[in-house]
């Protein structure tokens, strides 16, 4: 790969923050020969003291002149290369202050550890649950279930910087293999995305509609390949308020879903029966859908049991 450091010709906070822009050209080492990324230099100061660093796939690299940034960040890009890749994913243990990159491979995703095992799994729940589990033993990350735990974010196609998932789409059905797959909105704002069935899926932005454009779109990539046997066990979960709000707009209110004690708004598009169940601590929204209010209901209801709401 070719590096070089350029001046940021943006004249406004983004070129204040960051006056400087390493620009990389993959000439080898991966298979995306052709893709440059535009990663951006940030300045800190210390009194009088300057520097420059870059965040790159969750990882930093500091110098005290931009161009000294470049062996470094040469060093560090490879050392991320894992079977001709740069990661997809990155799992963070934010307490621990580590970060484990994780990679698309084929059929399989894959997470490495430094100098420890590897994971890999046709889906990146179980992925992150048998990382989870090696953490925990290894004391990484702390008392089982108590003190940490991993959190997933995206890998920026042109910046190689981390974003934070818009929503997941997450199968959870007792006696099947869980699906659990974080979406992320491209960085040209247009689309949004995610990775399932050995391919990277996308839908274009429509007024809040693309989630469920991108939920139909994967659902029936994992039917055709045999991991979902009904679209509706698929479900979009943790959506932030805008996006909820602007598929809300689409729906027609029904009368609200009582599950024993608990009261869940309802609505239909025509289509579909929904239902929303918000999650004030994380200030996000679970969706649950079904063909018809009956079918809706009694997907709930089965979701409240199995989490031992019921």
């Amino acid at each position: 790969m070719k590096i070089s450091v350029e001046r940021n010709t943006a004249d406004d906070m983004y070129g204040r923050n960051y006056p400087y822009i390493a620009r990389v050209e993959i000439i080898s080492a991966t298979m995306d020969v052709g893709t440059v990324y535009q990663i951006p230099i940030f300045v800190e100061y210390n009194g009088l003291q300057k520097s420059f660093g870059v965040d790159v796939c969750g990882f930093r690299v500091t110098a005290k002149h931009p161009q000294q940034i470049v062996d470094p960040l040469t060093r560090l890009l490879h050392g991320l290369v894992n079977a001709s890749r740069l990661p997809d994913y990155v799992f963070i243990a934010r307490r621990a202050r580590a970060v484990f990159p994780v990679y698309t491979i084929n059929e399989q995703v894959m997470a490495v550890t430094k100098n420890g095992p590897v994971f890999k799994h046709v889906e990146l729940a179980k992925v992150r649950e048998y990382l989870t589990d090696f953490l925990h033993e290894a004391s990484i990350l702390g008392e089982k279930g108590l003190s940490d735990k991993l959190h997933v974010r995206g890998v920026s196609r042109s910046t190689l910087g981390l974003r934070r998932p818009i929503c997941y789409f997450k199968k959870r059905i007792t006696g099947q293999v869980d699906f659990w797959a974080p979406v992320f909105q491209a960085a040209d704002g247009k689309t949004i995305y995610t990775y399932a069935v050995n391919q990277r899926r996308a839908a274009a932005k429509a007024a809040g509609m693309e989630v469920l454009d991108l939920w139909e779109l994967v659902a029936e990539a994992l039917i055709g390949d045999g991991r979902l046997q009904n679209k509706f066990d698929l479900r979009p979960d943790r959506l932030f308020p805008p996006h909820w709000q602007e598929i809300q707009g689409y729906l027609h209110k029904e009368r609200p879903l009582q599950i024993n004690q608990i009261e869940l708004p309802q609505y239909r598009d025509g289509l579909h029966w929904l239902a929303v169940e918000a999650r004030p601590d994380e200030e996000r929204f679970g969706l649950f859908l079904g063909r018809s209010a009956d079918d809706l209901a009694q997907r709930v209801k089965a979701d409240f049991q199995r989490r031992g709401l019921l």
